[in-house]
């Protein structure tokens, strides 16, 4: 397996789906002229954190439409990130994996929800693992990376690649130590790294920009340090820090190589 991924550390616009949806096809034009072959975009990214997902919950079919004759149009392979989807009158946070011929190639519904999102989103019922051209695929967002056993149930259908759309953001109190900031880097870098190698899959981890003001006037700030890791080649390519930016990389999954026999007992 062998393709060029683009990330988009967007810095989402909060209630503003419209304006989120112009740059995320701006965005994707780009990634297109990078010679991607896919590109992903982060959680919430086309409404914004909680409060906005709810607010437009109602449009979430036509953001699937439009984003699905996106990637028709470009003819490229499309994750734009996550919006919340009503079903039976409960509310999920739904990513989707859009192929270059526009038609759905899979979609997931996030299982390990952040405390904020047990308010209102209900949990998926289990992994998604669907065929793409680049092999077998499954679909994460965010805090589901933290539960080896969401990766563990993903590898025993034979998936090659994850993809983790991501909104991962910690209060800005926290950056008054220096220390605290560098943990919550070295605890982002190190479960993508150890997802990757641990199922010897490609691990595909796309975080939000920027900073957010909360209704309560308090400051989050995102992580950023969206990454491309390997199994071998640990990591492909990375965000410095949470600035909007664009990243792209090749990356290629070879098989695993037959165990060697066992040496005879003489």
């Amino acid at each position: 397996m062998q393709l060029k991924i683009a990330l988009v550390q967007l810095d989402i616009a909060p209630m503003d789906p419209l304006k989120n949806l112009s740059r995320i096809e701006e965005f994707a034009e780009k990634a297109k002229a990078a010679g991607a072959d896919l590109v992903v975009f982060p959680e919430d990214a086309v409404c914004g954190p909680l409060g906005g997902q709810t607010a437009f919950v109602e449009y979430a079919p036509q953001y699937l439409q439009r984003m699905q004759a996106l990637a028709h149009r470009l003819a490229i392979d499309l994750v734009p990130g996550s919006w919340t989807v009503a079903e039976h009158g409960l509310l999920y946070n739904q990513t989707h994996y859009i192929n270059a011929d526009g038609t759905l190639a899979g979609w997931y519904r996030k299982v390990n929800l952040w405390a904020t999102e047990k308010i209102h989103i209900t949990p998926g019922p289990g992994v998604s693992v669907f065929p793409t051209r680049f092999g077998l695929t499954g679909l994460i967002i965010c805090w589901d990376i933290s539960f080896p056993e969401m990766f563990l149930a993903m590898r025993a259908q034979g998936v090659r690649l994850v993809i983790s759309p991501t909104y991962w953001s910690f209060p800005k109190k926290a950056m008054r130590s220096e220390a605290l900031l560098d943990d919550e880097v070295l605890l982002i870098d190190s479960l993508c790294t150890t997802r990757a190698f641990e199922n010897n899959i490609i691990f595909a981890y796309c975080n939000a920009a920027g900073e957010l003001e909360n209704p309560d006037g308090s400051i989050a700030v995102l992580s950023g340090r969206s990454q491309v890791t390997h199994p071998l080649d640990k990591v492909l390519v990375q965000c410095a820090d949470n600035a909007e930016e664009m990243i792209v990389c090749d990356a290629a999954l070879a098989p695993i190589p037959p165990a060697p026999a066992p040496a005879p007992v003489v």
